[in-house]
């Protein structure tokens, strides 16, 4: 990956291993180049594929195998997913938004609206179970989804099994987390309106024993600044997928524009729309590519979520800050910075002044 080029964009991608012992350590680093396909601008693209291999020694992380190389589309999918929901019963996945692992245990980051999609589209309800907090309807259920590799199909030292054929495998959410909190209406007839703290959610996905570990992107307490090149994954404009006999792939897009205003404290000064500390970039995004990594600089870390697009205005769009959120409090009390810190989810950590 030539970051010091100007116009290049690319991602660079760790590749983990987990211990007997439980523990996760880094196996590879990888850069992947993302150039636009024929027929697209530079900046806003569908991706170029070509071959790439993830790891030059693949025996210890054969359990991992088929995610370690393949077309570009397809190992940039595996960090980078659609969100889908849907209710016990229903025919239909909804694709929501966008999301990318920061884990390779699968600590995943996407937008908090996106999550609260069934709350505001009005199909699941809430129940409350606490000062703090509240329960969906048990019937809905949240997920990703990954590609399967291609090379799978009629390996000859799988053992024959349906994963041959699969276009994709579904992998289910254990929780996910948001903050915000209630406020009251001054009138009596209206509930009250739910108001986010910040447009970034947390969510967590469950072990796959065919997948191995996730492929994440890279976080960290980096600062940036004005005119910093500013990237955007996603999926925009997903229809939703059937539940049986669908073989529809979403595509990535990549948006590239750069950042043109940065708002630390914009929970009191309320600068901006966005819900929380935030920074704008004048690049495109539509619809479903809520909840995508912005990847700020040379693609080493992703420092910003996708939230929203502003008004009417082609390329103007926000970006949550996922530094302001790494000091707040997930499952047990665990913040981000402490699992980074102690290694137990396999979170990279970067540390220099050029990041």
């Amino acid at each position: 990956m030539r970051t010091t080029e100007e116009e290049n964009i690319g991602i660079l991608k760790t590749i983990w291993k987990k211990g007997e012992n439980g523990s996760w350590s880094g196996h590879d680093l990888q850069g992947i180049d993302l150039k636009p396909r024929e027929g697209f601008e530079k900046d806003y693209f569908k991706i170029e594929s070509e071959m790439t291999l993830m790891t030059q020694s693949p025996g210890p992380i054969m359990d991992n195998l088929f995610a370690t190389f393949g077309m570009t589309e397809f190992l940039v999918r595996q960090s980078i997913v659609p969100i889908v929901a849907w209710n016990d019963g229903d025919k239909e996945m909804r694709c929501i938004g966008t999301g990318f692992f920061i884990s390779a245990s699968g600590l995943l980051l996407t937008a908090a609206h996106v999550i609260r999609d069934p709350v505001d589209e009005n199909y699941t309800n809430l129940t409350q179970v606490g000062e703090k907090s509240q329960r969906l309807g048990n019937d809905l259920r949240y997920g990703i989804l990954l590609p399967a590799n291609p090379a799978m199909k009629g390996a000859p030292f799988l053992k024959p099994s349906p994963m041959h054929d699969a276009k994709w495998f579904m992998c289910p959410f254990e929780w996910a987390l948001h903050w915000g909190k209630d406020h009251e209406s001054p009138l009596p007839s209206q509930k009250p309106e739910f108001k986010l703290d910040i447009d970034i959610a947390v969510c967590k996905v469950s072990e796959h024993d065919f997948i191995g570990p996730y492929q994440p992107l890279n976080i960290g307490l980096h600062n940036l600044k004005l005119d910093d090149k500013a990237v955007a994954i996603g999926y925009p404009e997903m229809r939703n997928i059937r539940l049986n006999g669908d073989d529809y792939q979403p595509e990535l897009t990549v948006s590239v524009g750069s950042v043109t205003a940065i708002y630390h404290d914009n929970i009191t000064e309320k600068q901006n729309s966005t819900d929380g500390p935030n920074f704008e970039f004048n690049a495109k995004i539509p619809g479903k590519m809520s909840g995508s990594p912005i990847l700020v600089g040379g693609g080493i870390i992703t420092k910003g979520v996708v939230s929203r697009s502003l008004g009417s205005e082609a390329n103007h769009a926000t970006g949550c800050l996922i530094s302001s959120m790494m000091e707040l409090p997930l499952m047990k009390g665990k913040r981000l910075l402490n699992l980074m810190d102690d290694g137990t989810e396999g979170i990279a950590k970067f540390v220099g002044s050029g990041l």
